[in-house]
């Protein structure tokens, strides 16, 4: 279809038959360009595709674009060009602000346009030279793909300023919005997108019969399209831009595809042509686009695409361009061990060398410039103080030693075969069973004192260290004293019987002869009859108890500590004579004075009872 303006029957026809005839119809005041480019070029040329510069970048454009046959009409059968050609060069530049916010100007300046000679219709020619609307813009990144938006999404608000020519036809009436909402996705080597916008401009009405309006410049609906390729240096395109009318005016599509090449990361060429269909003021029989761009043109790399910059004479790292082969060894950069070096598939892209001669290459030697056996990875054995044993298993590497000892010498000052690194006594000779630490015996009788009930008198091993004639009424274990008798209190009271005494002298007199038990706590325990508060006290006051009577024995009282639990800890049921029997009890626990922690007594055969 022609782009044209009807008029047959126009009123403007009517008014040149009673002017002057050397007056000419002045042309309407219109902007008639319909190509904006993408001042930031992301994606597409003339489709933005949601996308932002990364921050801090610029891109600058210079572009000559023609069309043919942008405005035409018809009367009587016959075709006039008011615009059969027209030459315009664009000007855009985009800035990212941050990584969010962009900033775009453009600015097109018609170089070249001429039509018919319609003199004689008394319609005025355009001006051949105009400058075009000049058009600055804001746009706003909502969302981006790699950053899990799934999606790049971004809003843009562009002015067209009222400063163009309208004798050139490149200029509206007054100021012109466009917003526009733009959406697009990378997918693999291709990107797509879609952006919709509404122009807000003056109305004009271009043609219209007596009363009635036939054609009008006004708002309307911008919708584009596009798809493009990615990752390579010549990248193709595909642009499909339309126009919905909004007023009494014809609507227009453009099919527009395009290429880009990146000469180098910081310039780039491009070309577009295409073919217009529809009637609107502006719409070419076909258009042809040219130019170049500079800045920061080297596209980033977007989710899923290989970089642009893994093209032939472009700067890029090995780890960049993975599927690139540098050192054309057939074997690619991701897999080769040797990345610049030509090499073979079976050694990982290395070549073969062996710069120590020791039979194994370097590729898998890990010491290639010193000998070594293949046991080792290619690195020498070393044993620096030559004890058999090599520096890698040797804890001590400077000092010999026999393997059993890890390569360390044998050190034991005392001569108990236990090595002073591991000797408790490093000074005093012991079994190994008490850490090479000598067993204290003080009365010589054969009987260890941690298990002597009378450290002071001679005695046997099985009468607990004691003479024969005397029974021991305390026997020593590792953590506790065990009493061979009960301990009494008076009746629900505090106080200590007197049949109780026997035991208590005992457990005081073993106390007293081991000094290296530097803490005894007493530990005294309830049945569950009567209330635990009250329990608790009862078994408090005889445990306070029990400890007075060893300290009248002569037992520092610093030696000595006084837990009750009441009825908390039990060791046996309650539900029975005999478990409320084994509950009520008196224990006495060997403690290590610097845990922080109370002693927590259990029942052990024999241990004392209260009552």
């Amino acid at each position: 279809m022609k782009r044209r303006i009807l008029l047959r029957h126009l009123q403007l026809l009517s008014l040149l038959l009673t002017v002057p005839a050397l007056a000419q119809t002045p042309l309407p005041g219109i902007d008639l360009e319909r190509l904006e480019l993408n001042p930031g070029a992301e994606g597409s040329l003339v489709v933005s595709l949601g996308e932002l510069l990364p921050a801090g970048h610029y891109r600058a454009t210079v572009a000559l674009q023609y069309a043919h046959d942008p405005l035409l009409f018809e009367r009587d059968g016959e075709t006039f060009r008011i615009i059969g050609s027209r030459a315009t060069t664009h000007l855009a530049v985009a800035y990212a602000a941050t990584g969010w916010l962009q900033f775009g100007l453009q600015l097109p300046v018609v170089a070249f346009q001429s039509g018919s000679d319609l003199t004689g219709e008394n319609i005025a020619s355009p001006s051949s030279f105009a400058l075009g609307t000049p058009a600055v813009s804001a746009r706003a990144g909502l969302l981006t793909q790699d950053k899990g938006g799934g999606v790049d999404l971004a809003l843009e608000l562009g002015v067209g300023l009222p400063v163009g020519s309208q004798a050139g036809l490149a200029r509206d009436g007054a100021l012109r919005l466009a917003p526009r909402l733009m959406v697009g996705r990378h997918f693999g080597f291709l990107r797509g997108g879609l952006e919709v916008g509404f122009l807000s401009r003056p109305s004009q009405a271009l043609t219209q019969r007596p009363g009635v309006l036939v054609d009008e410049v006004g708002n309307e609906l911008r919708i584009g399209a596009a798809l493009a390729t990615t990752g390579r240096r010549l990248r193709w395109e595909l642009n499909v831009r339309a126009m919905v009318p909004l007023t009494a005016q014809p609507g227009a599509v453009e099919l527009l595809p395009g290429a880009r090449y990146l000469v180098k990361p910081s310039f780039e060429l491009f070309a577009l042509a295409g073919m217009g269909v529809g009637s609107a003021p502006g719409t070419p029989l076909f258009r042809v686009m040219m130019g170049g761009a500079f800045g920061n043109v080297t596209p980033r790399r977007g989710p899923g695409e290989s970089s642009v910059n893994c093209e032939p004479g472009l700067a890029h790292t090995i780890e960049e361009c993975p599927e690139m082969d540098e050192d054309n060894d057939r074997v690619p950069n991701g897999i080769d061990r040797c990345p610049t070096v030509f090499g073979t598939l079976e050694r990982n892209g290395c070549e073969k060398k062996d710069t120590d001669s020791d039979g194994l290459e370097d590729a898998l030697d890990m010491c290639p410039v010193e000998p070594g056996p293949a046991s080792s990875q290619g690195c020498p054995l070393r044993d620096t103080d030559k004890d058999g044993t090599e520096d890698d298993s040797d804890t001590c590497p400077n000092a010999a030693g026999p393997p059993e000892n890890q390569g360390c010498p044998v050190r034991d000052a005392d001569k108990d075969g236990l090595d002073n690194d591991k000797d408790a006594c490093p000074n005093e000779a012991g079994p190994v069973e008490r850490d090479g630490c000598p067993e204290s015996d003080t009365d010589k009788d054969g009987v260890p004192n941690r298990i002597d009930s009378c450290a002071n008198e001679v005695g046997t091993y099985e009468n607990q260290g004691c003479p024969q004639h005397i029974f021991p009424l305390v026997v020593l274990h590792a953590t506790r004293l065990e009493t061979r008798g009960k301990i009494y209190f008076e009746p629900a009271q505090t106080r200590v019987n007197s049949r109780s005494n026997p035991v208590l002298d005992w457990v005081a007199q073993v106390i007293l002869e081991h000094p290296e038990f530097p803490l005894i706590a007493v530990g005294a325990h309830t049945d569950d009859r009567g209330m635990p508060d009250a329990n608790r006290r009862l078994s408090q006051g005889r445990a306070e108890a029990v400890r007075q009577y060893l300290i009248g024995k002569k037992v520092p009282p610093e030696r000595l500590a006084a837990y009750g639990y009441g009825q908390d800890r039990p060791i046996d049921s309650n539900l029975t004579s005999v478990g409320r029997e084994n509950n009520r009890r008196v224990e006495f626990l060997i403690v290590d004075p610097q845990a922080d922690k109370t002693p927590s007594p259990k029942r052990e055969p024999g241990t004392g009872e209260t009552r």
